[in-house]
């Protein structure tokens, strides 16, 4: 249009010149106006970006291959408030967490199954199918008779909630957001929409509807299929496989050429009679080696690397110096890439001469798209075929292309996270003594937990006072350093030197727990302290002596107070306590626990299988230690004196000429007799010191002792034994 008025104009205006000039101008702009669309086909990158945009093309997903999908539906954020702590003076902690629900549409073809998923690149669920987090998880596999998924139906209503019939999309209700930031992550699914091989004749056949249309030859692992037009879709499919079009008596088919059987002699298709003749060689052109290009680069998505971008290349023999890209957006492991580019670029070459050949009506029963041999013995393509009254104009391209050298192909190192298989979780509880200053006013009951491999994530945890009493949530534990039991029994050592004697071998949950040895000055100076049963100990030389099994020696026994609790059987809890991811149970219910009736409740981190596990009497942190050193002497009149030296729960090491902190509210002693004697004692004491007269002395039965025990705030010491006759 633009060039009919643009002509008239300027020929009224310029004359012949002006005319020309305005048709110039005239199919320029013509050619913007009605120049056709371009091709929109399928991109690399359109199935690793998670959207929600309204009109979204959805793939249709053939074989197994990695997607983010679209999301079709989503709540708003769902907040729960978590009020910890308060009481006694102390401010409260209110805590805030969050979770979606949402529908992600997958696939425009129906799916067979999903694999794994990925939140923000990382694992949300392995191959294991356990969720990392907290969630109900369902997928709909996109049939014309699917069901309303019910969450959808209870949000929205029966009459207003679409099925999404002929859509494969996942649901995740009340996934919790807490490790993502509180928003919604980027998720990408490992979708099976075909459990057995596939290729690019299957995808043809699929998309075309129709059967027997399409001859594939290179397999595929997986494709996504998208575009504006169903060309699109199959361009790239085509352009990897060299598919041709060949036509025949039953209609038209793709395959690649070297599927179309052995190559046809044209001699054969000549009229009765006539033989060839040199003026039927009409036409020959070459174009030069220049306009090859150099070298073929395929991008594709590669399996061993969690279906990342891949990329394998190919010099072409002669080419120029263009490089051309495929983008295929199929999965392909490295070496098949690699061996498809090589192919490629030995095709490359494949039509670079063009022949028109001169036949007669016998050669109307070649098939377009085949191989045919000359005379000379030279393999041609047919291209096209021209009728001319009587004449039958053949377009014949040069068919040889160069054998491609099988050649193996590194995909990369995956930088993927670790798939771990399903970890069984360990949860202990421990009730350690009074360790450093403050003294406590409440039993240390740390909560330390494990699981048997790294993928273990850590487990909540709820505190039950009292049977039947309401769960207290005291927090998340987090899998420990080291984590494990005795495999042998521990006898009984010193407290007041190094043991020697005795070895602690332990069985450590995960086998890539490591524990480390120390020398005597960080041993002395509080390293590798570790807690056995009741027993808090340390450890200066640990060996390993087998996958998770470590040998420990060097020991100090009994420490801060236990040395009541040094004798273990084979199956005692062991735990390293220099670690920030053991969880303390917070003041209030380790107040509760001294009855010796609550409970501790876990679950694993996304899971639902709820554990309990008894809480000890708790309470050794409020128990004085026993006082040492007692000594029994005469004092000159017939009676005793016995004395003593204290020790402190506040232990902040030994002073010389220093006496320890007190760490009570006042100093108080308890001595009774052992057995009782009726009208002797027992007796209470302020100070380090008790005297017995003769006359109660000589009262006392053979072999009676005293016991002597510190008055705490909370509780009584542990006693000491003193024998007095």
């Amino acid at each position: 249009m633009a060039t009919l008025v643009l002509t008239v104009v300027g020929g009224i205006v310029g004359g012949p010149i002006g005319a020309a000039f305005g048709a110039a101008v005239g199919q320029q702009i013509d050619a913007e106006i009605f120049k056709p669309k371009g091709r929109e086909g399928p991109r690399l990158a359109d199935l690793k970006i998670q959207a929600s945009t309204y009109g979204q093309q959805m793939p249709q997903l053939f074989g197994t291959m990695r997607v983010a999908g679209s999301v079709i539906w989503a709540t708003d954020l769902i907040e729960r408030r978590n009020k910890r702590g308060g009481g006694k003076g102390r401010p409260s902690t209110t805590e805030y967490s969050y979770a979606v629900s949402l529908a992600i549409a997958l696939s425009s073809r129906p799916i067979s199954g999903i694999g794994r998923i990925w939140a923000d690149g990382n694992l949300l669920r392995g191959s294991s199918g356990t969720f990392q987090e907290r969630c109900i998880f369902r997928w709909h596999d996109g049939s014309e008779d699917q069901a309303v998924d019910p969450l959808i139906a209870s949000a929205l209503g029966i009459a207003s909630a679409s099925a999404f019939r002929g859509c494969a999309y996942a649901v995740f209700e009340e996934l919790e957001l807490g490790a993502f930031g509180n928003r919604i992550p980027s998720l990408t699914f490992e979708v099976e929409a075909d459990p057995a091989a596939i290729d690019i004749g299957i995808v043809g056949n699929s998309l075309l509807e129709e059967t027997a249309r399409c001859d594939g030859e290179w397999p595929i692992a997986g494709y996504a299929a998208s575009g504006d037009r169903m060309r699109d879709a199959l361009a790239p499919l085509f352009e990897a496989d060299g598919m041709r079009l060949h036509s025949g008596p039953v209609g038209w088919r793709m395959a690649p050429a070297s599927l179309t059987g052995a190559p046809l002699a044209l001699a054969d298709f000549r009229e009765a009679g006539r033989g060839g003749a040199p003026g039927d060689r009409i036409e020959q052109r070459r174009a030069p080696l220049s306009s090859l290009p150099g070298s073929i680069r395929l991008r594709h998505y590669e399996p061993e690397r969690d279906y990342q971008l891949g990329q394998q290349a190919s010099q072409v023999a002669g080419g120029g110096v263009r490089e051309e890209r495929i983008d295929l957006p199929a999965v392909l492991p490295a070496t098949s890439a690699r061996a498809l580019a090589q192919r490629l670029a030995a095709a490359a070459a494949d039509g670079r001469e063009t022949l028109v050949w001169r036949a007669d009506l016998a050669a109307l029963a070649l098939t377009v798209g085949h191989v045919v041999a000359l005379d000379d013995g030279s393999r041609w393509r047919l291209a096209a075929r021209t009728v001319r009254g009587s004449d039958i104009l053949l377009e014949l391209r040069r068919h040889e292309p160069l054998p491609a050298a099988e050649l193996s192909a590194e995909p990369g190192v995956p930088v993927g996270a670790p798939d771990w298989p399903d970890a069984v979780g360990t949860v202990r509880l421990f009730d350690l003594p009074n360790i450093g200053s403050p003294a406590a006013s409440a039993p240390r009951l740390v909560i330390a937990g494990a699981g048997s491999n790294g993928g273990w994530r850590g487990a909540d945890c709820w505190f039950v006072a009292s049977p039947g009493a309401e769960p207290i949530p005291v927090g998340t534990v987090r899998p420990a350093a080291a984590l494990g039991a005795l495999t042998e029994p521990l006898g009984a050592g010193s407290d007041c030197l190094f043991d020697l004697a005795n070895i602690i071998v332990v069985q450590l949950v995960n086998p890539a727990m490591t524990l480390e040895s120390v020398g005597d000055a960080a041993l002395l100076g509080g390293a590798n302290q570790a807690m056995v049963g009741g027993e808090l100990l340390q450890f200066g030389v640990a060996d390993i002596v087998g996958p998770g099994r470590w040998r420990l020696t060097r020991l100090l026994r009994g420490r801060a107070g236990t040395e009541s609790e040094m004798t273990h059987l084979a199956g005692a809890p062991f735990v390293l306590l220099d670690d920030p991811a053991l969880l303390m149970l917070p003041e209030t219910p380790s107040a509760l626990a001294e009855g010796g009736a609550a409970t501790l409740g876990w679950a694993p981190r996304g899971g639902t299988t709820l554990t309990e596990i008894e809480v000890p009497a708790a309470g050794r942190a409020l128990r004085p230690l026993a006082p040492v050193h007692g000594k029994v002497r005469a004092d000159g009149a017939g009676g005793v004196t016995i004395d003593w030296v204290r020790r402190s729960r506040v232990d902040t090491g030994w002073r010389d000429h220093v006496d320890q902190p007190l760490g009570e509210a006042n100093e108080g002693w308890r001595i009774a007799l052992v057995p009782p004697v009726p009208g002797i004692g027992p007796w209470a004491s302020v100070s380090p010191t008790l005297n017995i007269g003769a006359a109660d002395l000589a009262m006392l039965p053979p072999g009676c002792t005293i016991e002597i025990r510190q008055v705490g705030d909370f509780a009584l010491s542990p006693p000491l034994s003193l024998r007095l006759i």
